[in-house]
């Protein structure tokens, strides 16, 4: 059997974590799938000593693997990841170096640098919007799209509840929760709530939920009949598919690229259309979308792509 790395943030909220957890939990026929926490919700100091013990481990246990995939945000996360591949690669060991930041193009735009030093390795992006996007930046990437939980395929829908409406993610500015509250509060007179995650903040048909348990969100996706995306920006937002799996309403910000025709795009920031969009959105009919990210058809993708690299 093939081993198979996986180094990022581990064990910690947010959408690059789960996928981790979902790519280590479900490798390719052939392969053996680890991983390595890198990252650290502490502050800087707790970030830098884990990227310290991430460096220790893999100089130590290299050997040990055929693959080193490492997965990367942008800004202070890329020049962490970079380091750790550059090790992997001096090693003798392939890398795939896994990009799953909604700006990576703005941050990797104007550094030259970058093309060079990234193209050492094996890249992936989430969608063909990104490789059309960051190819003429950095050079050659593979698309392969985030799967689905399967956990998620085998949850029974609840009844969902009427005019509930779902955010979920970390308590960021890019992330919208300030904009999702001034819309509820526009719309709470005619019923509708809002329950959020990675916030505390409570009123009047507002609920914060703080972090919650992954059970505890299925239990949210399967009674909330819309979920809401109003990022700023993203890759592919992982809690979309969860919501689209989950047979809820989604509707997500315009400033999210490639959304496919079962989620409704609203215009970011415009309290406006969003209010319009959620009173008259419909359930789309997403089942197409939602097989094309089974893990058995993206294990496949990875499976191919591993097995390029070492054989």
């Amino acid at each position: 059997m093939r081993r198979v790395l996986h180094v990022g943030p581990c064990n910690t909220p947010g959408g690059m974590a789960k996928v981790i957890e979902i790519l280590s939990n479900n490798p390719p026929d052939g392969w053996i799938a680890d991983s390595l926490n890198s990252h650290s919700t502490k502050g800087f100091f707790s970030k830098l000593a884990k990227w310290r013990e991430a460096k220790k481990f893999l100089k130590k246990n290299i050997d040990g693997y055929d693959i080193i995939h490492i997965h990367s945000a942008a800004d202070w996360s890329y020049w962490r990841k970079l380091t750790l591949g550059n090790i992997a690669t001096r090693l003798g060991k392939p890398v795939i170096f896994h990009i799953h930041s909604g700006k990576f193009d703005e941050f990797a735009n104007g550094r030259k640098k970058i093309k060079h030093q990234i193209q050492k390795f094996t890249t992936v992006v989430l969608t063909n919007y990104w490789r059309d996007k960051l190819e003429p930046i950095i050079g050659d990437v593979n698309v392969i799209e985030n799967p689905i939980d399967p956990y998620l395929w085998n949850k029974h829908t609840v009844r969902k509840q009427s005019k509930q409406i779902l955010l979920l993610g970390r308590k960021d500015p890019v992330k919208g929760h300030k904009f999702a509250f001034e819309l509820i509060r526009l719309m709470r007179d005619d019923g509708w709530h809002l329950k959020a995650t990675g916030t505390l903040h409570s009123e009047e048909a507002i609920e914060g939920l703080g972090w919650v348990s992954e059970e505890e969100k299925y239990s949210l996706l399967n009674e909330s009949d819309m979920l809401i995306i109003p990022s700023e920006f993203e890759g592919q937002p992982l809690v979309m598919m969860e919501g689209l799996a989950a047979e809820c309403k989604v509707v997500a910000s315009d400033k999210i690229p490639g959304l496919p025709s079962c989620v409704v795009s609203a215009e970011f920031n415009n309290l406006e259309d969003w209010i319009r969009k959620i009173k008259t959105s419909d359930r789309i009919d997403a089942t197409k979308y939602i097989e094309d990210h089974d893990i058995k058809k993206i294990s496949k993708k990875w499976a191919k792509l591993y097995n390029s690299l070492v054989i």
